[in-house]
């Protein structure tokens, strides 16, 4: 992630001719979280289910990091402890949190229990794989700028390791996504016209679109932009979510026509739903998705 700089050249590889473009990033991405959280708790009135904790944390978790980047690149502070802290216990919850609001997102038109069971499982073990081991070369690549120091060269090794590992569990969701669009918007038997087409086409290029925007992340991470990398993808991550949470309206909202167009005895009756926002049929929808992932098999 380069989120202690590139400690093989210093303490920071970063430029002042930089320094706007970086403060740009992570003023941008602090404000995109701080707005996620007002748009989450004025919208859903459950506050439960795997998708709305991971989007929340996902949310905060860019706060700390950003913060923790912020110290480091542009006040140079010296308290490696404190940043790399605030680093740490932000891009976990950031980078893994948005896995796993993929993740739950997919349950809506995916049913296939062994390839869920194989995503899940995919993110769970980056957690020990990835995460873990960076997090202690972090602390021990900005322990000493001194060139001798041991844990440099392995950072900088594994740093790329783990940023396009990460880019490829995006990208497996993502494309697992986008193959189910295609089976489950099958216009043949839509009672809908032109709108399903419309709504596959938008889904899928939304997700293209978010596949594309984490391109410069590796391009910055193996160019050795790691400042402007980090700052980037604080960035990008926060965009993600809220792109994340308009496909979720949509898509909440063309599932849960279908429901009823399977279904026409079906009724909402809980309470606490406004059936007239899709966004606040979320957490239910998502309840509903994986009972029925025991009763269909694929997607």
């Amino acid at each position: 992630m380069g989120y202690s700089g590139n400690p093989s050249i210093g303490v920071t590889d970063g430029a002042d001719e930089h320094n706007l473009t970086i403060v740009s990033f992570v003023a941008l991405a602090i404000y995109n979280a701080v707005e996620l959280n007002f748009v989450v708790f004025s919208t859903f009135t459950r506050f439960q289910g795997l998708y709305f904790w991971s989007f929340l944390a996902a949310a905060n978790g860019i706060i700390p990091h950003s913060l923790g980047f912020f110290l480091k690149n542009v006040v140079r502070s010296d308290r490696f402890g404190l940043y790399i802290t605030l680093v740490a216990v932000g891009w976990v919850p950031m980078v893994t949190g948005q896995a796993l609001v993929l993740y739950s997102r997919l349950h809506l038109i995916f049913w296939n229990d062994t390839w869920l069971r194989i995503i899940l499982a995919i993110i769970i073990t980056n957690v020990f794989i990835l995460h873990i081991p960076i997090i202690v070369l972090m602390y021990g690549a900005n322990s000493s700028s001194s060139p001798d120091n041991p844990w440099i060269q392995i950072y900088v090794a594994y740093e790329k390791v783990q940023v396009t590992l990460f880019f490829l569990q995006e990208l497996l969701i993502s494309a697992v996504y986008i193959r189910s669009c295609f089976s489950f918007f099958d216009t043949r038997n839509s009672l809908y016209g032109d709108a399903v087409p419309r709504m596959r086409r938008h889904l899928i290029l939304v997700n293209l679109l978010i596949i594309l925007l984490d391109v410069p992340i590796l391009f910055f991470e193996y160019w050795d932009y790691y400042d402007i990398q980090t700052a980037y993808k604080a960035f990008v991550y926060s965009v993600k979510l809220k792109m994340e949470f308009r496909i979720l309206n949509r898509l909440v909202k063309m599932t849960s026509e279908r429901q009823v167009s399977l279904n026409p005895f079906h009724m909402n009756t809980s309470p606490n739903v406004d059936n007239t926002s899709p966004a606040k049929n979320a957490l239910l929808t998502e309840n509903a998705s994986s009972a029925s992932s025991r009763q269909r098999r694929g997607p």
